[in-house]
Formats: structure tokens, C-alpha cells, sequence
């Protein structure tokens, strides 16, 4: 046997290394996998049992009802779930329109400032958001919101001619809406500010050549460059907001009365505090869907709009 046919059989002998290669990328992926059963599959796959059962533990009862939970929900039978279905649309809604609103107006502000005010104002503007939500509920609740050194009210001088709006059923939900805005436009006013920075200047100095005046400038340059970005930012914070929980839990619990329940403090009510853990899956079930659906739908709408340009 030649020597160039004995290595051949030599290298023939040796065992794949592909195989074990693939096996490497398994044992690397045994700890992901592990907290995704953990983490999620299994808190799923538990609320969907108790979903469909009639388990309370308050009343106790545990009984199989099938898909009864749901028909319930879907039909309008709960009230305070359709009431907070609602609420959680119009909480997104408003939010989105407020945070847009003010982190547009302070990004386009710093925009057309010089670096070193603008550098300065950024700082400003992005403060509240250093702050964690809890800690911002709490001081709110408790310094600007009080029944008796409400500061809030003080400096707008309506101390005297409003009640504490967190104990006002028509006033509760918009004190909710103010300090969500007040925490979380910052971030929004961060990815607003950073898409404008892309923008090439040239292309805005050559419009002001020309003659178009600044709100030309926005509606035919700035914001269809910045669509994009708008697009990302709200929608994610259309997401956040669906989902949101310390903020109105903190403030409020959902009172008074259950006039500022959405739909994840409605649900953490009926499983933790009434002890209905059955009613609550199926709701926590039904908001799961619809989170899903609004995620998918965003990603499709990127894909149908913005997907060529990526």
C-alpha cells in the first residue's frame, strides 16, 4: 500500500467532526431551553388548565368547564373585564398621542438647537426616565397626588378648586395618564431624537435655499424620513403600554372603585386578591391572544411598508 493511500484510509477512520460539532451547539442551547420550559412554557401550559376550570379558591370550587370561562368573557358577561378591555384601548391610545406629541415637539426643539444647549436640554428632557417606575408611582402618589400637600395642583393653582384626582373617579385616569407621559416620554423623546440626528443636514439647508418655510420642511422632509422610526417607537410603546401594570397599580389598584382598572390589574385582581384563578387564567389567556395579535400585526406592517427600505 502507497503511502498516499494509507492516509487516505487513515483519514477515512476518523469520526466526522461535524457530528460532533452539532452536538456541542446542543449542549450549549440545554440552559435556554431549560428557562424557556421553565419560564414560560410551563406558566403557560398551567394557565391554560386553570383556564379551564371554575377554581376559586375563595368560594371553593374546582370543576372542569371547558371553554365556559371563555364564552363568558367573549360574550360580555363580565362587565368589569369588557369595562377594563376598553379602558386598556383608550389608556394606549391617549399615551401614544400624548408621548408623541411631547418627545416630537422637545426632539424637534433640541434638533434645531446648537450642540452644546442641545447637549444640555437632552439631559434635561431625559431625566424621569433615570427614575424607576415604582419609585416615580410612589412619589407621585404620595408628594404630588396627597389629599393635603398635593404640589401638583399647587403650581397649576387648582389646589383649591379640584379634589385629589386619585381619589376622583373622573379625574383618577387622567392623574394615571399624566405620570405615565411624565416617565416615559423621555424614552420616546430618546429614539425621536437620535432618528433626527440621521438626517442629513444638506438635504434641510437646501430646502431653507429654496424658500420652504419650516412647517414645509416638516411635513415634506423631516417626518416622512422619519417614518420609520415612528413607526418602531410607537409601536413598541403601544405594546408596553397594553401591557403596562406599576403605574396603575401603584397609584390607584384600580380604584376608586374600578374606575382606572386595565386589563392587567383587572386580571391580578380576580387572581390574587379574589382568589379566582380560573376566571383570571382565562382573562390572562384572552389578553395573551391579543398581545400576540398586535405584535404580529406590527411586524406585518413593517414588512408591507418599511421592509423594502430595511
Amino acid at each position: 500500500m502507497t503511502a498516499e493511500s494509507e492516509s487516505v484510509a487513515r483519514i477515512g477512520s476518523r469520526p466526522p467532526r461535524h457530528r460532533s460539532s452539532r452536538t456541542s451547539y446542543w449542549i450549549f442551547l440545554i440552559p435556554a431551553v431549560i428557562g424557556v420550559v421553565a419560564l414560560i412554557a410551563i406558566p403557560i401550559g398551567l394557565t391554560v388548565y386553570y383556564s379551564l376550570r371554575n377554581y376559586n379558591l375563595q368560594v371553593g370550587t374546582d370543576t372542569f368547564t371547558g371553554l365556559g370561562n371563555y364564552v363568558r368573557l367573549l360574550t360580555g358577561g363580565d362587565t368589569g373585564f369588557l369595562a377594563a378591555t376598553l379602558r386598556t384601548f383608550g389608556y394606549v391610545v391617549v399615551v401614544i398621542v400624548l408621548d408623541f406629541v411631547l418627545a416630537m415637539t422637545q426632539a424637534l426643539l433640541v434638533f434645531s438647537m446648537k450642540q452644546h444647549w442641545a447637549r444640555f436640554w437632552r439631559a434635561v428632557f431625559i431625566l424621569p426616565i433615570l427614575v424607576i417606575p415604582t419609585a416615580s408611582a410612589v412619589f407621585w402618589r404620595n408628594v404630588m397626588y396627597a389629599p393635603h400637600n398635593g404640589e401638583f395642583l399647587k403650581v397649576l393653582g387648582l389646589d383649591r378648586l379640584v379634589s385629589p384626582p386619585l381619589g376622583d373617579p373622573r379625574l383618577a385616569f387622567w392623574a394615571i395618564i399624566v405620570v405615565v407621559v411624565w416617565a416615559w416620554s423621555p424614552w420616546v423623546f430618546v429614539l425621536f431624537s437620535t432618528g433626527l440626528d440621521q438626517i442629513d443636514k444638506t438635504v434641510i439647508e437646501a430646502s431653507m435655499v429654496d424658500g420652504a418655510g419650516y412647517f414645509q420642511r416638516l411635513r415634506r422632509i423631516i417626518f416622512p424620513l422619519m417614518r420609520p422610526v415612528i413607526f418602531v417607537t410607537l409601536t413598541f410603546k403601544a405594546l408596553d403600554s397594553f401591557l403596562s401594570f406599576p403605574f396603575v397599580w401603584v397609584l390607584t389598584m384600580g380604584g376608586p372603585g374600578d374606575s382606572t382598572h386595565i386589563l392587567s390589574t383587572f386580571i391580578y385582581q380576580q387572581a390574587f386578591n379574589l382568589l379566582d384563578y380560573g376566571n383570571g387564567s382565562a382573562m390572562a389567556i384572552v389578553m395573551l391572544v391579543v398581545s400576540g395579535a398586535l405584535s404580529i400585526g406590527a411586524v406585518l406592517g413593517w414588512q408591507r411598508f418599511y421592509g423594502r427600505e430595511a
